[in-house]
């Protein structure tokens, strides 16, 4: 079980038909990108599926919190965003590690603005905040956990979501 999250973490209740959903669409995704030989960008050792289904919880938790429209595409995809709320790119990250840090790869995405870190525990999903590219992606940032160079920021370094607008 979660400690009891701090002030500024959004909890998001995903419904059992959501999560249904979120669930099959997460597969189906995993299956669509592997055989279009997407190259599965994780930073850790999960299965790829089992990612993709964490990812999409992820996405239709952030989109549910802020009433915009998930992106529930089964095409390939590769850098794009996972939407966009009031006017910025945003790339959902997710992991399952209560203390997790928000991840990027040295890949760089020139379409995304924005960051943000959810951690997901089954149904719930806990948004904990969000960084823009600028902050997330430079030099000062570089870790390696394991599996290779990437940009990593603790929670206490995350700007606040607002329940209201998303980013300020």
């Amino acid at each position: 079980f979660m400690k009891k999250p701090d002030s500024h973490t959004m909890r998001i209740l995903i419904e059992p038909d959501e999560l249904a959903v979120c669930e099959t669409l997460g597969r189906l995704r995993s299956l669509i990108a592997r055989s279009a030989r997407v190259k599965d960008a994780k930073m850790g050792s999960q299965d790829g599926a089992k990612a993709d289904v964490m990812g999409l919880k992820a996405e239709y938790a952030f989109a549910k919190a802020f009433n915009v429209f998930p992106d529930l595409g089964l095409k390939p995809r590769s850098g794009s965003p996972d939407g966009i709320l009031n006017g910025l790119r945003y790339d959902v990250k997710s992991t399952n590690h209560e203390e997790g840090m928000l991840l990027a790869t040295l890949k760089g995405n020139p379409d995304v603005d924005v960051y943000v870190l959810a951690i997901v525990k089954n149904a719930v999903v806990y948004l904990k905040g969000w960084a823009s590219k600028e902050d997330l992606i430079k030099k000062e940032n570089m870790i390696d956990l394991g599996y290779g160079q990437g940009y990593g920021l603790d929670q206490d370094k995350l700007n606040e979501l607002n329940s209201k607008y998303g980013f300020q």
